[in-house]
């Protein structure tokens, strides 16, 4: 059995093409997606950034400002607290140094907040020169003074800074109103204003640097996450392809299939190229089970010398009518002295002389009437929606067939046929049979070739 080539969609190339479709939009995916986290650990970054650079000028101004606080309340109170206050922010606490020291791990050489930062600490620095030299005024003027019962201890990191010679000419007065002129006049003030000035403009620089880079990140973010949003109406597009094809392909087609087994039916040559493939190939199946099972039928059915109806497909018939219900009329046939044909012409005259008869039967009745052979030369008949007005149609139908065997051919001596009828107006039954047998009995007991139709008066 050879197929003929199947059109359609062939489902394992259209899998396969999704499949790596799919593959395809989840890798661009991951890539986009590894571009977007890279992208949020940048923000995250610049933000950290933002946050350290911002702190780190704050503790430098407010290290600068509390520093400059300390040394103006020693030099003018002249109470050591302050200065070991002082003392203790530059060498233990050491704000500055620790701002800077966090910046420098979060800012490369090139930012302009790190170097604006770096300028804001040089000036710093500068200042707490400036304000250690007023405090080791301070220390010498305590020092000097004739007033003071005890000495005061001057700190090393304070008795290291060396005086100018003219300010060590100076008195305790003097020096104590050096250290105050020192720190309070404008040329201090405008330096420390200088300072505050530095970290603000690093705030600012870092804010700017922050919103430039927010921007480009967001920029970017912004595009990917639309490449995301086209990823994924794809995705969503081949998902629902693969569950349209699924559906109109495969499913439906094998609910379809379903149902036709079930009844019976050909397979409609629907779905992919397999299936239209597959539904061929059981329709193949089907032609030849039917052809088989038409072959065996007849086989079953039907009288392989004659051709006509045998006894049990006449037996199925008889059944049928009898749960129908309908008005028919039963004909017994027998072939008159069919015994002397056979001895005389042999078995091959008798076959051809009940061939004959068939033919003449089948020919003679309606093709909505049944005729079977149901015995060696024995025949019946049953003719439907038979009306008993009609009756002398079935004695003009057995004289023409009586004329007609009266001209065999092949040399085979004129034969005759003995029929006994009888009719029912609620199918058949075996009473209907034992009619027609008492009808064909009279017909034999009378000379043979005739018919006679039932009636009461063979009862008796």
């Amino acid at each position: 059995m050879r197929l003929k080539s199947t059109s359609g969609v062939n489902i394992n190339f259209l899998n396969t093409f999704l499949t790596i479709l799919t593959g395809v939009v989840f890798c661009f995916i991951l890539l986009i997606s590894n571009s977007v986290n890279k992208r949020f650990d940048a923000v995250r970054r610049t933000i950290t950034k933002f946050i350290v650079c911002e702190q780190s000028s704050k503790d430098i101004k407010e290290s600068a400002n509390y520093l400059t606080e300390k040394a103006q309340q020693f030099v003018v109170s002249l109470n050591p607290s302050y200065a070991e206050s002082f003392i203790e922010e530059i060498t233990v606490k050491r704000s500055q140094d620790r701002a800077l020291e966090s910046l420098m791990e979060v800012c490369s050489e090139k930012d302009l907040a790190l170097q604006r930062l770096k300028i804001a600490l040089s000036q710093a620095d500068s200042l707490n020169e400036m304000e250690l030299y007023s405090i080791r005024l301070a220390y010498e003027s305590i020092a000097k003074d004739p007033t003071r019962e005890s000495a005061v201890k001057i700190p090393e990191s304070v008795s290291g800074i060396s005086l100018r010679p003219d300010d060590s000419a100076l008195s305790a007065e003097e020096m104590h109103a050096r250290a105050i002129s020192n720190l309070f006049e404008s040329g201090f003030l405008l330096y420390r204003t200088r300072v505050n000035e530095n970290c603000n403009l690093t705030i600012r620089a870092i804010e700017q640097q922050i919103e430039d880079e927010l921007g480009a990140n967001a920029d970017e973010l912004g595009e990917n996450l639309q490449r995301l949003q086209m990823l994924f109406c794809l995705l969503l597009i081949v998902t629902t392809l693969i569950f349209v094809a699924l559906a109109f392909l495969v499913i439906n087609p094998l609910k379809k299939f379903q149902i036709s087994i079930r009844n019976d039916e050909k397979l409609k040559m629907i779905g992919s190229s397999e299936f239209k493939s597959l539904a061929q190939s059981y329709n193949e199946i089907y032609d030849m089970k039917a052809k088989n099972e038409k072959t065996l039928l007849i086989k079953a059915e039907y009288d392989a010398l004659t051709g006509i109806l045998n006894r049990r497909a006449f037996d199925q018939i008889c059944q049928s009518s009898a749960e129908k219900k309908q008005s028919i009329a039963l004909l017994l046939i027998d072939m008159d002295n069919f015994k002397h044909i056979n001895d005389t012409y042999g078995h091959q005259g008798g076959d051809t002389a009940l061939k004959e008869l068939a033919r003449l039967l089948k020919e003679t009745f309606r093709k909505d009437d049944y005729v079977a052979r149901i015995g060696g030369d024995e025949f019946a008949a049953i003719l439907q929606d038979f009306n008993p007005s009609a009756e002398n149609r079935i004695l003009e139908k057995v004289e023409e067939i009586n004329v007609a065997l009266s001209n065999m051919k092949d040399g085979i001596k004129p034969v005759s046929i003995s029929v006994g009828a009888a009719y029912s107006a609620t199918g058949y039954s075996e009473r209907l049979y034992r009619s027609a047998d008492k009808a064909l009995y009279e017909v034999k007991e009378n000379g043979r070739r005739g018919c006679r139709i039932y009636d009461a008066m063979l009862d008796f």
